[in-house]
């Protein structure tokens, strides 16, 4: 069933009243979705379902602040869910990273690999960044931020997002060549 302007206003008019209707309609509606969001920030399962919970107590906390005029109320769930992603790991964002290895920029990274790569393979290696990089990867990438707004979100300087970004597609990069040679050691 495809959604209308009123349906919507309805269903925020309804949590607007704090209806329990209303609101388990709207979790309805958008869990699944504001989950995968989660997950790609979440180092595990567990931490992925309470930055759900932390994001839906914050959106029926906010949802007066609501305004359609400046976008649609999926865009305005995800962002809340990015930022509690953000806020759940905010402590310990970047401590203990170790420093990436610098890979040439030519590397050849065989089509076949990619190929044969899942969207959950990806989001597996993903998940392996170390967090400032994993962050800001996500959300240049999957949530197309601008390093602007990424640096805002982070608190980082616009250039730490860019080297961050780097990082993260070096690592994965690396990563995904690792794959290929193991790939080549098994023919």
């Amino acid at each position: 069933m495809s959604e209308t302007a009123h349906d919507i206003f309805a269903l925020v008019q309804g949590c607007i009243r704090r209806q329990p209707a209303s609101q388990k309609e709207l979790v309805r509606r958008y869990a699944a979705t504001l989950l995968s969001v989660a997950r790609r920030y979440a180092r595990n399962p567990s931490d992925a379902d309470d930055i759900l919970q932390d994001c839906f107590v914050l959106a029926f906390k906010k949802i007066e602040s609501y305004d359609p005029a400046r976008g649609s109320l999926i865009g305005w769930l995800r962002k809340i869910a990015v930022n509690c992603a953000l806020a759940h790991y905010r402590n310990y964002r970047f401590n203990y990273e170790r420093a990436a290895e610098i890979l040439p920029e030519n590397v050849d990274i065989s089509s076949d690999v990619l190929s044969k790569l899942a969207f959950e393979d990806i989001m597996a290696l993903v998940n392996t960044l170390p967090d400032g990089a994993r962050e800001v990867f996500n959300m240049a990438v999957f949530d197309d931020f601008s390093h602007d707004e990424i640096a805002a979100a982070l608190g980082i300087p616009a250039g730490t997002s860019r080297s961050l970004l780097s990082r993260g597609r070096r690592l994965l990069q690396e990563k995904i060549l690792k794959l290929q040679s193991n790939e080549l050691a098994r023919i």
